[in-house]
Parts: C-alpha cells; structure tokens; sequence
C-alpha cells in the first residue's frame, strides 16, 4: 500500500498535498494489495506529485497490461465493482 508522507516532511501547498492523496487513492485502487519494495512506493508517491492526467494514464495504461496478462493466462480479470463469482474464487 502507498502511504502518503507527512505534509510537514516537505515543502508542499496545501492544494498539492490534497491531490497527491487523491493520486494516491488511485493508485491504491490497483498496488492497494500488491506487497512493493521501498523503492517503489517512493517511485510511486513521485508519480502521484504529476497532473492528474499522466497519473490517468499510468493507471490507464497498468490495466490495459493487466487485461492482457489475464487474457495470456485464460482468466477473466476482476473488475473493481464486480465481486469474484464462487468458481473463481479457488482458481488464483
């Protein structure tokens, strides 16, 4: 999980701060349960301090490759609203 670091450990406005825990929250919504290395959650909150569009189309272009890795592998990829049926659930 990407944890957003203390508005007092940086030189940042208030306005940016806000955004960059909404980018964040994004890209939880993908790495939330992905266990990342140091260096790559810092990569990661790098990423969330860019305008919403590149962060967009970051998480835009990570799913596109997980669909594909999914569709490599012959299973169907969970979408975020949708609740895995009980066949899936055993097959990860």
């Amino acid at each position: 999980m990407i944890v957003q670091p203390d508005r007092e450990s940086r030189n940042v406005n208030e306005i940016f701060y806000e955004n960059e825990a909404r980018r964040i929250a994004e890209l939880n919504e993908i790495f939330g349960e992905v266990e990342l290395t140091a260096a790559e959650r810092r990569t990661l909150v790098w990423l969330a301090g860019w305008e919403e569009s590149t962060v967009v189309n970051v998480i835009s272009a990570v799913r596109k490759a997980m669909a594909a890795e999914a569709k490599r592998q012959g299973l169907t990829p969970v979408r975020r609203t949708e609740k895995p049926s009980a066949e899936r659930k055993g097959s990860f």
